[in-house]
C-alpha cells in the first residue's frame, strides 16, 4: 500500500511535484517504530510542530516528541493519505485528510480520522522539509481504548 493522497484536478500538473512523493516517504517514515532520526529530518532545523496539545520547535525537540509517540499505548500505526489539498498552483502549503489505524499494546485495534497543516520549505536547495506542521486529531478513542 502505498501513502499517496489524491490532489484536486485542477491542481494535479500545477502543484509542486515533490509534494505528493513527500508525504508518501514521512507516512511511510511515521509508520515505522524505529525511524526517529529520519522522522526528524523531515523538518528544518527550526520548524515547529503541533500534535493536539503537544507544540515543539526544531530538530532535538521533533525527535523527542517522535520517540514519545512510540512509548505509549501505541504498537503499530498505517496512515492513509486521503487527499492533499495545495493552497493554489505553486504553493507548498496544504491541508491534509486522512486516518491512521492503531494497534495497541492491549490488543486492541481502532481507526482515527485526521486533518493536518503542512508549511513545506526547500532544505539545502533541492529537498522538502515542513517549515511548519499542525495535526488536528482526537486523541480520546485511543486514550479511552488503552484503558479498556
Amino acid at each position: 500500500m502505498t501513502y499517496t493522497g489524491q490532489v484536486p484536478s485542477s491542481l494535479a500538473n500545477k502543484i509542486d511535484a515533490r509534494i505528493v512523493p513527500f508525504f508518501e516517504h514521512f507516512y511511510h517514515v511515521s509508520d515505522t517504530p524505529s525511524a526517529h532520526d529520519d522522522y526528524a529530518a523531515s523538518f528544518l532545523p527550526d520548524a515547529d510542530f503541533v500534535m493536539g496539545s503537544k507544540s515543539v520547535k526544531g530538530y532535538d525537540q521533533v525527535l523527542e516528541l517522535r520517540k514519545g509517540l512510540w512509548t505509549g499505548p501505541i504498537q503499530s500505526r498505517k496512515h492513509k493519505l486521503e487527499k492533499i489539498f495545495p493552497f493554489g498552483e505553486g504553493s507548498l502549503e496544504c491541508m491534509l485528510y486522512g486516518s491512521v489505524d492503531y494497534g495497541l499494546k492491549n490488543g486492541k485495534q481502532l481507526t482515527v480520522e485526521w486533518s493536518a497543516r503542512a508549511v513545506l520549505a526547500e532544505y539545502e536547495g533541492k529537498e522538502l522539509r515542513f517549515k511548519l506542521y499542525q495535526v488536528y486529531l482526537d486523541s480520546a478513542p485511543v486514550a479511552n481504548a488503552a484503558k479498556e
